[in-house]
């Protein structure tokens, strides 16, 4: 009896110590020393703003802006205004008068850009109305005096001179015919085209 009893508690001996082993083993091993590292890299962009504007108009956002090509309207010597005319606000044009008008544009975007002017005028009755870009040459088709793609960086301004006029020295009867027809009619469009630079 004292050998099964032995054997008994051996046996229960043998047990509470392999489950104390056991749990030792779960605590000690979590308090061993190890490097453990993590790291979370982070990176954010926003859009480039794309803002040009003509005439202080953003055509960007706007698909139309406004300029007054014939609301200089100067006398025949090119300098002094009108003042053989009424109204004198750029809703009538006369032989010997002339005028000018600057087209603005800004690049208030955060890329480089090019712009373009593609200009179109209907003259109906055929006004004879030169138009000029330089003051030197002179055309009665402004079309042909289109603005090609031309570079404008981030904060730079560009101005574009549209000139106009109307010879005095012209031919008196043509000249005579359109006053006295009073139909004729001289509408300019000018088309800026704004492309970002790649």
């Amino acid at each position: 009896m004292n050998k099964t009893r032995r054997s008994s508690i051996m046996v229960r001996l043998a047990a509470v110590l392999a489950i104390t082993m056991m749990f030792t083993m779960c605590f000690v091993g979590g308090t061993f020393a190890k490097y453990t590292s993590s790291a979370t890299g982070t990176d954010t962009a926003t859009v480039a703003a794309w803002d040009i504007k003509v005439g202080g108009t953003n055509i960007a956002t706007n698909d139309t802006f406004t300029f007054d090509l014939f609301d200089t309207i100067k006398d025949s010597n090119g300098t002094d205004n009108e003042t053989d005319m009424n109204p004198v606000d750029g809703t009538i044009i006369a032989p010997g008068t002339s005028g000018n008008f600057a087209i603005v544009i800004k690049n208030d975007s955060q890329v480089n850009a090019t712009y373009a002017i593609d200009f179109t005028v209907t003259n109906t009755n055929n006004i004879p109305v030169q138009f000029s870009l330089d003051g030197s040459v002179w055309n009665t088709d402004l079309n042909a005096l289109d603005v090609p793609a031309t570079a404008i960086n981030m904060g730079a301004t560009a101005t574009v001179n549209v000139q106009w006029k109307w010879a005095f020295d012209g031919d008196d009867n043509v000249d005579t015919a359109l006053g006295a027809a009073h139909t004729a009619t001289l509408k300019v469009d000018a088309k800026v085209i704004a492309t970002q630079v790649d």
